[in-house]
């Protein structure tokens, strides 16, 4: 070949090759990873398989990053191995089959488990390959993904397919390896700088490196999601550290770089002790780190270096974990804190090139800052219940399905039983059937109840048709059987057919049809409105069905309470009663749920048909009189509110509770002067003032009424005066 044709082809070809795959790679990488933010979220991060699909991938990750950075050449053997399984993969990724990550997850999990580790694997070996001029780009493929997003933030694409493009561009790469066995591109593209030969610099690039890791991991478990501020700030950062580190004029100012470097490091530490839930100045973190890992780079690092960077960011995820799930006094914590230090430090406490006093001074100074600076991580808390997470209550026993936690799994349910947050494993629904909920991630569900279609498995999706929370159907559902109910429908699969249907006690002739057209839609009151109608103008089987549909509705809505009560969402409860009660008088067990509820909600004027029930109880007549009396007075029913003290008072008595009786008689007497009835509180002071001549209190209550009767005397005959003081 021409020796002008060999330089083209050497200087131009290849590396433009390289530089548009590594381009290529650094852009879908980040793409993947924004897609996989969502998509991981909607993982059960409890799952025991989970950590160990994550380890894995970090293992086989590190595993061919080491392996590539220090093996010169590809061994022909493995390029040919690694390009057949992406070939297998792609082919797999593509085929007709579900179009979620997460049902493969779900399903397959030994498979997806297996392409973990080959995609880690040879992500790991690319990743290994980049040289300077390489990496550049591929820093700059992210920085343009990220600026991307940021216009258009809705990237809806499926991870599989993301997965497979990758797979494209890493079979290039490795076919590559085969007609490039020298590389070329670092011949007559070595970017070197003399600060990456520096021995005084190597410890900023290390200690950077592991903190820069080690944060990213705390950022991503506490923060999950889409992470574009944080890979935005990371690749531009680091292409600018490295740029700015072949500049010429630094390579002559090392005294001042050295410091300068001690100086972003020290805040970058401080910015990283300074975290509550690692997500405060995030930004700042990111931009520091990135910015010293790309101006220090060396130009060769030894795996030992890497081998300390992956050990120094385990002991800081150790103690970061530990500090955030284990409740310790502050001072301990402080104390455990301290340990970060060594671990920072270490790198230049055995730098030999370095003095003694600048390395005792970053001691001294990172110690400072974690005593004076250290914010302890608060331990999560659940998130706080959601109505939305279940629709208002329906009639679920008007059904012949007897739903329990035994027999059914639950997902995001409208039903009054636990659900799960994440969609049920392969493990858990067996001998199950899984009842589906359809609030949201409908992409997921549909291809979840897809492969349950495909595998027989019995399953349903209760949906509400209230009025004021219509559902809007999806198109999954119209290829599936659907079963009406009173205000919801059941959605089920052919092979179910037989189990679906009316309660068996409710009629099967026309007395159905004649409810369905009376109950289809309706409110609960418009329910009650339609039965007890039925009840009063019906007789014979009608009327009995009538009974009947009342009971199933109040059984239906008293498990809801059951359910809102052991969640501990009382006023939820509390409404729920309130809806029961119209059908049915409250049996035992849910007085005893509304009388535990109402301890702990606000009176309202809502629940006091809840509150007359329980003073039917004589377990409960107490409390909910003593309840009764405030809530009457700030309605300013004055007669509801006397009998009840009156009510009261007798209960107070009949137990010799004598203290307690008269000062609720001094709150009636109280109540008689503020309603200027004088005729029932005359009488009962004087009989007062007899029994206790003594008594202090009812000789003031007594001048009490004798100066409002002289002051009403006084208003009457002064009609002005009585005008103006009402003004």
């Amino acid at each position: 070949m021409d020796s002008q044709w060999k330089r083209f082809w050497e200087t131009g070809l290849f590396p433009s090759l390289e530089f548009s795959l590594s381009l290529s790679i650094g852009y879908v990488l980040s793409l993947f990873f924004y897609v996989a933010g969502s998509e991981l979220a909607l993982i059960d991060r409890t799952d025991t398989a989970y950590p160990v699909l994550q380890i894995l991938l970090v293992i086989s990750f590190s595993a061919g990053f080491i392996y590539r950075k220090y093996k010169q050449t590809l061994p022909a053997g493995l390029a040919i191995a690694l390009l057949v399984a992406a070939v297998i993969q792609i082919f797999w990724f593509f085929r007709a089959n579900s179009a979620e990550f997460l049902i493969d997850y779900i399903f397959s999990f030994e498979f997806v488990l297996l392409s973990g580790i080959l995609s880690a694997f040879s992500v790991g070996i690319y990743g290994g390959s980049l040289r300077d001029f390489r990496f550049l780009s591929f820093a700059l493929g992210v920085t343009v993904f990220t600026f991307y997003s940021l216009f258009e933030p809705n990237q809806n694409y499926s991870m599989k397919v993301l997965l497979g493009v990758l797979y494209i561009f890493l079979s290039f790469y490795f076919i590559s390896t085969f007609v490039q066995r020298s590389p070329y591109s670092s011949k007559f593209y070595k970017i070197r700088s003399k600060i990456g030969k520096h021995p005084l610099f190597a410890p900023f690039y290390r200690s950077a490196l592991s903190l820069l890791i080690s944060y990213c991991i705390l950022h991503i478990y506490f923060q999950p999601g889409p992470k574009i501020p944080l890979i935005l700030s990371i690749s531009f950062s680091v292409i600018f550290g490295r740029v700015l580190s072949l500049l010429g004029g630094l390579k002559k100012e090392t005294k001042a770089v050295f410091f300068i470097g001690r100086v972003a490091l020290l805040f970058a530490f401080f910015f990283f002790i300074y975290q509550t839930y690692w997500s405060s100045f995030f930004i700042a973190l990111c931009i520091i780190t990135g910015s010293i890992v790309g101006f220090f780079k060396p130009n060769k690092t030894p795996y030992k270096e890497y081998l300390f960077i992956g050990l120094e960011t385990s002991i800081y995820l150790c103690l970061s974990f530990l500090l955030y799930f284990w409740n310790l006094p502050t001072g301990l914590r402080t104390i455990l804190t301290l340990l970060f230090v060594p671990v920072l430090i270490y790198p230049y406490l055995m730098q030999k090139h370095i003095i003694r006093t600048p390395r005792l001074l970053m001691l001294v100074i990172a110690t400072f800052i974690v005593l004076i600076f250290f914010s302890p991580p608060t331990i999560r808390t659940n998130s706080p219940f959601s109505k939305k997470e279940i629709f208002d209550p329906i009639p679920f026993a008007t059904t012949n399905i007897a739903f329990n936690e035994e027999d059914f799994i639950f997902y995001k349910s409208v039903l009054p039983f636990k659900s799960n947050p994440f969609l049920p494993k392969r493990s858990e629904i067996k001998g199950k059937t899984v009842v589906l909920g359809l609030s949201s991630n409908q992409s997921q569900i549909i291809s979840y109840i897809e492969r349950l279609s495909q595998e027989q498995h019995p399953f349903m999706i209760l949906t509400t048709r209230n009025k004021s929370n219509q559902f809007h159907h999806i198109n999954a559902l119209s290829l599936l059987n659907r079963k009406s109910y009173w205000n919801f429908d059941i959605y089920y699969p052919s092979y179910m057919e037989s189990k679906i249907g009316f309660a068996s006690t409710l009629p099967n002739d026309w007395k159905l049809k004649y409810f369905n057209e009376k109950l289809d839609n309706s409110t609960a009151q418009e329910v009650v409105t339609v039965l007890d109608s039925v009840l009063k103008y019906s007789s014979g089987d009608l009327r009995k069905d009538a009974l009947e549909i009342k009971h199933l509705y109040y059984e239906s809505f008293s498990e809801y309470a059951r359910f809102y009560h052991n969640i501990k969402q009382n006023k939820l409860a509390l409404d729920s009663i309130a809806i029961a009660r119209k059908f049915e008088p409250p049996k035992p067990d849910l007085l005893r749920i509304a009388f535990n509820s109402l301890k702990f909600t606000t009176p309202e004027s809502e629940y006091i048909p809840i509150l007359e029930d329980l003073s039917s109880d004589p377990e409960f007549q107490e409390f909910a009189w003593n309840s009764l009396i405030p809530m009457f007075e700030s309605l300013r029913d004055w007669n509801r509110a006397l009998s009840t003290m009156s009510a009261l008072e007798k209960y107070y008595r009949s137990r010799n509770q004598i203290e307690q009786a008269n000062e609720l008689e001094l709150a009636r007497v109280r109540l008689f002067i503020n309603q200027e009835n004088w005729k029932e509180v005359e009488p009962l002071i004087s009989v007062r003032i007899r029994e206790n001549p003594d008594s202090v209190i009812w000789e003031r209550l007594k001048n009490e009424v004798i100066e409002k009767k002289d002051s009403l005397r006084r208003l009457s005959v002064r009609p002005d005066v009585r005008e103006a003081r009402i003004q």
